[in-house]
């Protein structure tokens, strides 16, 4: 089963999480949405990210504490999640996205034992990068501002690492500037009492 455009909002929405990339995060949540991705799902990807990104953090602690032993890692079960396909891709992307190989070879291989395709795996991952890259030109925009002087850089610009007839984004892409565009008109709406 291929990869849902909701499957794949949470996902980059636990990558911004998983890079601490607040822009990343506001405009993925503005696509979910429109793709009325529930908020349930939304505040399960946050959680899952944040947790993995936590654990990862206090494993790489660990291991320099204990002049550089390996510690056993709990293996994942998803089992008590609703939805544990949707959990699966979620931690994937997640550790992929904190660097962390030990535990992405554990996510990657309870994925394998619910069936997901290696090709769902290979997306996410792939979602995964752009986002790294993304959220690293938003740092690098911060100490390079006159490189973004014009901001015509929007996620276009920025292609994927594993190039860009690889991008799963490019109708991403194009519902972000709608969707930004409309925004300052729904507001509008809404202060006027929706008329």
């Amino acid at each position: 089963m291929p990869i849902s455009p909701q499957e794949r909002e949470l996902v980059t929405i636990a990558v911004a999480v998983a890079c601490g990339c607040k822009t990343c995060l506001r405009e993925n949540m503005l696509v979910a949405r429109s793709l009325h991705v529930t908020d349930k799902d939304v505040a399960d990807a946050i959680k899952t990210a944040a947790n993995i990104r936590r654990s990862t953090t206090d494993a790489l602690e660990q291991y320099i504490l204990s002049d550089f032993s390996e510690t056993a890692e709990p293996e994942p079960d998803f089992s008590q999640h609703d939805n544990p396909r949707l959990q699966a891709l979620v931690s994937v992307g997640t550790a992929f996205a904190v660097n962390c190989a030990s535990s992405l070879k554990k996510y990657v291989a309870t994925a394998k034992t619910l069936d997901i395709p290696a090709d769902d795996l290979q997306e996410v991952v792939g979602l995964s990068a752009y986002m790294k890259a993304v959220a690293a030109s938003h740092v690098e925009q911060v100490m390079c501002p006159e490189e973004f002087e014009d901001e015509t850089n929007t996620l276009t610009d920025y292609t994927m690492p594993f190039g860009p007839e690889h991008c799963a984004w490019v109708g991403h892409c194009r519902m972000m500037e709608r969707l930004q565009a409309e925004e300052p008109e729904q507001e509008k709406r809404a202060a006027s009492g929706g008329k």
